[in-house]
Order: C-alpha cells, then structure tokens, then sequence
C-alpha cells in the first residue's frame, strides 16, 4: 500500500513539476517581445487592417473599451490606457483573468503576462504599416499549467485570437 501512495506522490510531483514556467520567466520574454514557443499552447496570427497604424494602436492600448468592439471581452476593469507596467483584470468566456503589462512599444508593440486559475499566459501584438496605407497586425500568444493541454488548445486559441483580430479589425475600419 505505501508503494503505490509513493508512486501517486511522485507522478503528481512530476505533473506540478511540468505546469510549465514561472511567471518571472514568462515576464521576462513578455518584456522581450516574445511567447514561450514551447508551450503547450500557442498561437500566432495575423491580420491586415485597411486604417491607419495610430487607429488601430488607439483600439488596442483602449482596454476599456474592448468589450464594445470585442465580442470575447465580458468586461474589463483597467485605470486608463495600456502602459507598462499597468495591471489590468478582464472576463473572456466567463473566466477571469489578472494581467500586467510588461512591454510597449508605442504604436507598434504591446505585451503583457497574465493568469488564471492554474494558467498562465504571455501575449504578444505588433502592428506594422503596410504599403496600402494599412496596418498588419501579428498577435502571438502563449499558454501553460497544470492542466492547462488538457483543458485547451492551440487550435482554439488561433480560433479565440482570430476572432479578436477580426472585432479589432472591424471597429478600426469602421472609423472614419
């Protein structure tokens, strides 16, 4: 009996030991611009925007008001624009997530950490003038924890972050 108590203790040893990075880690490459690649969950995707790189820069740092132009976003508590080092709470799917900004490059990069119950999470925009006159937005993202693989997936974040894309898309647009 006490060699399979031992042996339960050591696999969820191991199973807390793989909930992936600590969030200093995960600070740091969000202070670098970058997801955790080896992640259990990433996203990368991209989207061109026919409005001007200062609009959709306006959209993205105004986290107050995504929920009116992002479907996903239940609603968000944020004490102004998107800043380094800004922390902000926000609901997506009834879930409640806690995040700090950890990067911003003003109008092109923005990047913040966040958690969730046993998740943690490093997301990663940039935006880019495009020779039409545009703006080509790249949001990459990152997810870990324990249980995390179990719970989600790639193909549904590059779907939850798709759809963000697209709101953002069509609120810049929409603008004159």
């Amino acid at each position: 009996m006490r060699r399979v108590v031992y042996i339960g203790w050591l696999f969820g040893l191991l199973g807390l030991a793989g909930c992936g990075d600590s969030l200093q880690t995960l600070n740091g490459m969000a202070e670098a611009g970058r997801v955790h690649e080896s992640a259990p969950i990433v996203a990368h995707v991209r989207i061109s925007i026919a409005a001007p790189q200062e609009r959709v820069w306006g959209f993205l740092v105004d986290a107050a008001g995504w929920p009116k132009w992002a479907d996903q976003i239940d609603s968000i508590t944020v004490d102004g624009p998107l800043v380094s080092g800004r922390r902000f709470t926000w609901k997506s799917g009834g879930m409640t997530i806690h995040s700090q900004v950890r990067m911003v490059v003003a109008g092109k990069a923005l990047a913040w950490t966040g958690g969730a119950l046993t998740g943690k999470a490093v997301h990663v925009w940039r935006l880019e003038a495009n020779a039409s006159g545009g703006t080509d937005v790249s949001e990459d993202e990152s997810m870990e924890g324990l249980l995390m693989a179990q719970m989600y997936s790639s193909a549904k974040l590059i779907e939850a972050d798709t759809a963000w894309l697209e709101a953002l898309k069509k609120a810049a647009e929409r603008v004159p």
